[in-house]
């Protein structure tokens, strides 16, 4: 009965602080976020860190990296990708927006091989462009994504990122007056 009592005491302060903030969310707006994301090529999953900036409820851009390693008996292979992406987001429902993105790449991958006692590395480097989609689904404050992104480059690749970013709105409160 006291884990009964919790959970109910948990899901109404969770609707009423998240009804609370949903109301402070104008833009322009920065939404920092972290995720899982899946590159198909190395075939592991790596960490993404973002930060976005809203100019309005349409648009959003911004930086984002990620990184990837895989470790194999003789060998290992990391791969460091920088992206400058933009969004254009059509809502669908309450909380729920689907986008498709285009944006500029950066990618390092390096492959260290161990030969006995001699290790040897290679790296490469390529710029390349990307394009995707995504979905989001905002619950207060936080917006949850899971997207598709495609880098079209000499070291191509897809990506499946599934994450979360955090709503900060850097709109004035109370709006501006005019003085005569």
């Amino acid at each position: 009965m006291q884990g009964l009592k919790f959970k109910i005491a948990f899901v109404l302060i969770f609707f009423v602080i998240t009804s609370e903030l949903r109301a402070q969310m104008e833009p322009p707006f920065l939404l920092p976020g972290v995720a899982a994301t899946y590159s198909s090529n190395l075939e592991t999953t790596g960490i993404n860190a973002r930060v976005y900036y809203g100019i309005d409820h349409t648009y959003c851009f911004g930086p984002e990296i990620s990184y990837f390693r895989k470790s194999h008996e003789d060998n290992e292979v990391s791969l460091f990708e920088a992206n400058a992406n933009l969004h254009y987001i059509i809502d669908l429902n309450k909380g729920l927006g689907f986008y498709p993105l285009t944006g500029i790449n950066y990618t390092i991958e390096t492959k260290i091989e161990n030969q006995g006692f001699e290790e040897e590395k290679f790296s490469e480097n390529s710029f390349g462009l990307n394009i995707g989609a995504g979905f989001h689904y905002t619950v207060g404050r936080i917006l949850f994504f899971t997207e598709y992104k495609y880098v079209i480059s000499t070291l191509e690749d897809h990506f499946f990122t599934a994450g979360a970013l955090l709503n900060f709105s850097l709109a004035k409160k109370g709006g501006s007056k005019q003085h005569n």
